[in-house]
């Protein structure tokens, strides 16, 4: 039995022991290969992955513009939301002659004091927004001279002083739509001249300026460049796109496009978007007469975000949103009957188109003011707006891209709806 152990052939042994041995060299070099692939593919994804976006200043600060003719529903829409302001704007003042700026006959007693209380409650600057109320050509006469446009300054000054207002925000549009083109080569350095010095003197006394204005590769009279380097911000009234004919109030291709522009020519943390809560219902078919005289036919009219959705509730219709534009609108048709001028009985049937821009179309013009790194929005106008809109501007300053998160079963993938402008 001992032999048993014997007989095994003397060579078996150190084939056993050379298996042995190449077990663990063998091991090595998997893990080796494994741990290059892993270092392959780790390498492989940093260098694809998307780049961690952070704004390079402080969150977007909103602001927004309450009108006179709508005090009571601004100053609700303000209280509701203090917490993300930065400014509140009394849309209420214009500017009749060099040295007249006074309110508008709309503004209410008692207005402005119950504005700079809520404002300073809440830790917020309030400021006055003041219109060029001349007519064509007025304000341009003003700038030009020197001794008037050095009493239109002090004029602006003493008038912040007197109303308590911390800052002043001009909306001179005039010069984009009453003088001509033709005047602006004339005007542009008298502007300029006019918006350091208010800005010096308003700066002096503690207070800030900011120019509200139109796109500037539009109207180049009011010169981002040049104001952007005294003010302290550009509000750019990127709306209004489609006013005489149905179409988006500001499609998002050419908002996107204003901004671009606008980057160019001032810093970005001077820059803050208008964002409309509003549009238009066209009468674009009449069939019949209308009761009423000329005054009372059917014309364009406002719409605001809440409006505008509970017209459409109202009459049973689902609004399409239209994702090249990012805006809704929708038609819808209404009986007129009455009497005309002559007393007669008449009617007549009218085709509507609508458009307008809701909470949707809110948000993601927020959130391209968020990525853009702009200063912020400033929202047209408080009391348009509904709970909604608020929710829009959160997801969007949270960074949020896509709010929200379940679109409408009426949104449409196709293009070819017709938008004119």
């Amino acid at each position: 039995m001992g032999g048993d152990a014997d007989d095994t052939p003397t060579g078996e042994t150190p084939m056993r022991h050379g298996r042995s041995a190449e077990r663990p060299i063998r091991r090595l070099v998997l893990l080796a290969v494994a741990a290059a692939l892993v270092l392959v593919a780790v390498i492989g994804y940093a260098l694809t992955r998307p780049t961690t976006w952070h704004r390079s200043g402080p969150p977007a600060t909103v602001s927004g513009w309450a009108p006179y003719w709508q005090t009571d529903s601004a100053l609700a829409s303000f209280t509701a939301n203090r917490n993300v302001f930065s400014n509140l704007s009394l849309f209420a003042y214009h500017a009749t002659a060099a040295d007249s700026v006074t309110a508008f006959d709309g503004l209410g007693s008692g207005v402005l004091e119950t504005y700079r209380a809520a404002a300073h409650a809440a830790g917020v600057q309030l400021t006055a927004s003041i219109i060029d109320d001349m007519p064509a050509n007025g304000m341009a006469a003003v700038l030009a001279d020197r001794v008037s446009r050095t009493t239109h300054v002090a004029t602006i000054v003493s008038f912040a002083a007197a109303n308590g207002f911390d800052g002043i925000d001009l909306d001179y549009e005039k010069f984009a739509f009453s003088d001509g083109r033709e005047t602006w080569d004339a005007t542009r350095p008298n502007w300029v001249a006019f918006v350091t010095e208010l800005a010096r003197a308003l700066h002096a006394s503690g207070k800030t300026l900011t120019v509200s204005a139109p796109p500037s590769g539009d109207y180049s009279v009011y010169d981002y460049e040049a104001i952007g380097k005294v003010v302290d911000g550009i509000r750019i009234m990127a709306y209004d796109y489609s006013t005489g004919d149905p179409g988006p109030i500001a499609p998002i291709a050419w908002v996107k496009e204003i901004v671009a522009s606008a980057k160019k020519l001032v810093a970005p943390d001077k820059l803050v978007l208008g964002v409309p809560v509003y549009g238009y219902d066209w009468p674009v078919q009449i069939s019949g007469t209308c009761p009423g005289a000329d005054a009372d036919q059917p014309r364009r009219s406002n719409v605001s975000a809440k409006t505008a959705a509970a017209l459409a509730a109202g009459k049973g219709i689902d609004p399409t949103w239209i994702p090249a534009v990012e805006e809704r609108t929708f038609n819808y048709t209404e009986q007129l009957t009455g009497v005309d001028t002559a007393g007669a009985a008449t009617s007549c049937t009218v085709s509507h188109t609508v458009w307008y821009s809701d909470a949707q179309s809110v948000h993601d013009r927020a959130y391209l003011a968020e990525r853009e790194d702009l200063a912020g929005v400033a929202v047209w106008a408080l009391g348009s707006d509904d709970e909604l809109v608020w929710a829009g501007i959160d997801a969007a300053r949270s960074n949020v891209e896509v709010w929200p998160p379940v679109v409408a079963s009426s949104t449409v993938a196709s293009a070819s709806t017709a938008v004119t402008g």
